[in-house]
């Protein structure tokens, strides 16, 4: 690979953070950030919190209404009932809010006043009377797990801390059903062992209890152990609930261009997210309240004292090539592209140097700094080798995945085919059907491009534009009459050097 030559600046940026959401996550965040020794704005579109500590400007009844600008110089249109204003911000905390949907209907139950979600049994427990109660009257409560939905960590801790305050009432008794108890977070197997200790029982049956809702509450397990049925009839049974984003959180993700998963959550479900990243650099996460120390180191790497060193040239414009398309913006999975001069421009700060906009510029204005066009067809050309008896294979890899396993299997001295070579990427995304149909024009007996898996993606979709290409390059060698099979998309992982050299071999063997 030619390197070229990468210039460094100084970028000044803002140091001030908005922090969207005023809830238990986005307080946390809010304080943890201003303990840095950064000025921090947190805004809710309700009331706001009740309190917070430290030098925190709080703007309640506030909403986002727009947001421009980038990483570093974010501005934001903050809109009241008594108007709005703009403010610049360096980096952006998102905190959302989500819904709470109980699965009553997932164990065929009804609520009333014996069969309650799990949000209401928390309500009961604040209420002296019900405590009362529930301590004189030897009551007892059934909580359902994870039979509805697949558990998690969050839920699991309201199920125990609930649970041990029931224990904790004198004669009442808690029992849990549980499909799986997932204490994976900080205090949650040492509250599961204070529950065990004073008397909570815990079930963890292989099927969904069978229960009965009618005059008398039932449920029915099979012990795999005594190989008996045992049966309880609560005085209470909690359900568990789901988790659901809210229609406001969609709309803020957005307005701040921020990706979603599937089901709509803040951030997207991919693996460089957690635990508070999102796909723009400067806007991160917080989506409880544990994730505070972690938004807050992310912040401070990202402002420290204001001045960020970077490379000029990770993404160059040619301002004589762009025809003002709008293409590269759209299809920045960073939202690091504005406007400058009546052209497209990129930011230092937010570009990640995927190169995605540079392989789908359809005037090929945008190079990619230490992989510029010119290098990588530079490169596809050495990559070429004949050599009698073996096929020459030309592997685009992505240097994040690929060319990492690649580089292992070669030290490994895993079994390689003679005429196989790899081109490194700054991402697979970058790996046009130029650079594709030049590897054949050179000579290459077989093409492989190499991405991250889903959801393993740094660029998000730099494998899904990868993919798109490769099967468009496919159907023209089809209609051409060549093999399409003479080219192939596949994804490694960093760590998958055997792997990734199976799959050369077998592509090897198919040519």
């Amino acid at each position: 690979m030619m390197a070229e030559t990468t210039n460094m600046i100084d970028v000044t940026i803002n140091k001030d953070v908005l922090v969207i959401g005023s809830g238990a996550p986005g307080v946390e965040a809010a304080e943890a950030v201003a303990g840095k020794g950064y000025k921090v704005v947190l805004v809710d579109g309700a009331e706001g919190p009740s309190s917070v500590s430290g030098d925190i400007e709080v703007m309640a009844n506030t909403r986002v209404e727009s947001l421009a600008g980038l990483t570093g110089d974010f501005r934001t249109c903050l809109a009241n009932g008594s108007g709005s204003s703009e403010r610049t911000f360096g980096a952006i905390v998102v905190a959302p809010r989500y819904g709470l949907t109980p699965l009553n209907e997932a164990y065929g139950l009804a609520l009333d006043d014996k069969v309650v979600s799990m949000t209401r049994m928390e309500e009961l427990l604040d209420d002296p009377a019900f405590k009362e109660n529930l301590a004189q009257g030897e009551k007892t409560v059934a909580f359902l797990s994870g039979f509805g939905q697949e558990g998690d960590p969050a839920a699991t801790g309201r199920v125990l801390e609930a649970a041990l305050a029931v224990q904790q009432l004198g004669n009442s008794r808690a029992y849990i059903y549980a499909n799986n108890v997932k204490v994976g977070a900080r205090g949650l197997e040492r509250l599961f062992t204070q529950g065990r200790n004073e008397g909570v029982v815990c079930f963890k049956p292989l099927e969904k209890p069978a229960i009965e809702q009618g005059g008398t509450l039932k449920i029915v397990i099979n012990d795999p152990v005594v190989r008996e049925d045992v049966v309880l009839e609560p005085d209470y049974i909690v359900v568990e609930e789901q988790v659901v984003p809210g229609r406001e959180n969609l709309d803020l993700a957005e307005t701040l261009r921020i990706d979603t998963d599937l089901d709509g959550f803040i951030p997207s479900n991919n693996v460089h997210r957690f635990p508070a990243n999102s796909n723009r650099e400067g806007i991160f996460v917080a989506c409880q309240p544990a994730d505070a120390a972690n938004v807050a180191l992310r912040v401070a790497d990202l402002l420290v004292d204001g001045v960020w060193t970077v490379a000029k040239n990770a993404a160059v414009v040619d301002e004589n090539k762009c025809a003002i398309c709008l293409t590269c913006y759209r299809c920045c999975p960073h939202g690091a592209i504005f406007w400058e001069n009546g052209v497209a421009a990129i930011s230092p700060v937010a570009c990640q140097g995927c190169g995605i906009c540079a392989s789908e510029c359809p005037m090929d204005a945008i190079q990619i700094g230490d992989f510029t066009d010119d290098s990588l067809k530079a490169d596809i050309e050495g990559a070429v080798e004949s050599i009698s008896d073996t096929p020459s294979i030309v592997a685009f890899c992505c240097q994040n995945s690929a060319f990492e396993a690649g580089e292992a299997a070669k030290a490994f001295d895993a079994e390689l085919p003679k005429g196989f070579r790899m081109v490194e990427v700054p991402c697979a995304g970058k790996v046009d059907v130029e650079f594709i149909m030049k590897a054949f024009v050179e000579g290459a007996d077989g093409v492989m491009v190499a991405a991250c898996h889903e959801g393993n993606c740094k660029a998000e979709r730099g494998n899904t534009f990868a993919k798109w290409r490769v099967a468009e390059v496919q159907k023209r060698l089809e209609d051409m009459g060549l093999n399409k099979d003479r080219l192939i998309f596949t994804t490694v992982a960093s760590n998958m050097a055997e792997e990734f050299s199976v799959k050369i071999r077998e592509f090897a063997k198919q040519l």
